[in-house]
């Protein structure tokens, strides 16, 4: 993970408290000891907010400001300006029982100046992506948010007709139930008339936002599918895709959510950023783990991981053959293959062997394989970074 920038070397230090509209600033004159605060009305640009540090404290300056939905906009802009500037994990951040109870903007900011001069700080700076990097995962979680919104359209329409007494229930000649939202359905939709001028008009205009937002969804996908082909993210693809229950769209999220494989220290830290590991309680002699996980860090990592997990207590899996196209190593392919098994053997002692629950199951061993993807995620960066290198050396 990455480390708190701050050192010696730096004259001042700043800490800003950042919203939509309004920046909050303190910052201390180290030498001196000297305090000054300002308030930024009106949408301040990085540019006005730079200006003021520049002029009114000594270089080099440190900048910190805690993270949320700003993004890493200010932070990308103030670096640029030759301002050092960290966004820190808001659970990195602590707050005390008179913070909660009288939070204000310029309290914020003192708290987090306060911290930041601590030398033995818990504060930790967040990972700060490129922009290609940040957009990409912009893309993938506005599939995701497209996705859900079919899904709970359909659960609206198909709400509505079962209200009006109307339900889907055709079968196959050999007695299997025929999957819903397909041709036969929507043949069967058609002649649908409910008794209601306005409840047939709601099911009409139920039915165009089912069919638009399935339209937005196939659109993102083959863009998200046009861009997995491109240099940054095809190795990683290309690995990824070996893994039992990844397919493309998987493989892009870890690929953009973790950015940099390399900014981790090991496996147990992986899956603390992936929110995975159960909550813990210690007090004294007493010490509990809790029954839930942190579901901290990426949310949209770890809905990709479980969902991808549906199939993993089936057959004992096989290495397949890689697709046209497709280029892995074979120290990459043994390690995807290891990986495979392992979750599989994994999956069915707790379920088989252990009678737990296969949600409960499943989380374990997305713990589990969220690692195996990370060390995957690192010989394939090894492997860029020395190709890179070979290029640069010709």
């Amino acid at each position: 993970m990455p480390q708190y920038t701050i050192t010696t070397k730096h004259a001042s230090i700043i800490a800003l408290d950042t919203h939509a509209r309004t920046t909050t600033a303190r910052g201390i004159i180290l030498e001196t000891g000297q305090i000054k605060t300002r308030r930024f009305n009106d949408c301040p640009t990085p540019l006005e907010i730079a200006d003021w540090i520049q002029k009114e404290f000594p270089s080099p300056q440190y900048c910190a400001y805690e993270s949320g939905c700003t993004g890493f906009y200010l932070s990308r802009k103030l670096n640029e300006l030759n301002i050092a500037c960290d966004v820190i994990a808001v659970s990195s951040i602590p707050k005390s029982s008179d913070d909660k109870q009288r939070k204000t903007d310029a309290r914020d900011a003192k708290g987090l100046l306060r911290e930041l001069l601590v030398p033995a700080t818990t504060l930790s700076p967040v990972w700060e992506p490129d922009p290609q990097c940040e957009g990409m995962r912009d893309l993938l979680r506005s599939y995701k948010d497209i996705s859900a919104a079919l899904m709970r359209s359909k659960q609206q329409t198909t709400a509505l007709l079962l209200r009006h007494g109307h339900v889907w229930s055709e079968k196959t000649p050999t007695g299997q139930r025929k999957t819903a939202w397909g041709g036969d359905y929507f043949k069967w939709f058609d002649k649908i008339e409910l008794d209601s001028a306005w409840a047939q008009e709601t099911l009409l205009d139920y039915r165009i936002i089912v069919e638009e937002n399935k339209e937005r969804a196939k659109r993102l996908m083959k863009r998200i599918e046009q861009y997995a082909k491109e240099p940054r993210f095809k190795p990683y693809v290309d690995a990824f895709t070996c893994i039992r229950g990844v397919g493309v769209f998987s493989a892009m999220v870890f690929a953009a959510e973790f950015g940099d494989f390399f900014r981790f220290r090991n496996g147990r830290s992986v899956s603390k950023w992936a929110g995975l590991i159960p909550n813990s309680n210690e007090s004294g002699e007493k010490k509990s783990t809790g029954r839930h996980i942190t579901k901290a860090g990426s949310a949209i990592v770890r809905y990709t991981l479980v969902e991808g997990l549906n199939s993993v207590g089936r057959r004992l899996p096989k290495m397949g053959k890689l697709k046209k196209g497709q280029v892995v190593s074979e120290r990459v392919i043994a390690e995807c293959n290891r990986c495979n098994h392992r979750i599989h053997e994994r999956y069915v002692h707790l379920t088989k062997e252990m009678g737990k629950k296969a949600n409960i199951a499943k989380v374990a061993v997305a713990r589990e394989q969220i690692r195996w993807i990370w060390v995957i995620g690192c010989m394939v960066q090894e492997e860029q970074e020395i190709a890179a290198k070979e290029r640069k050396d010709i």
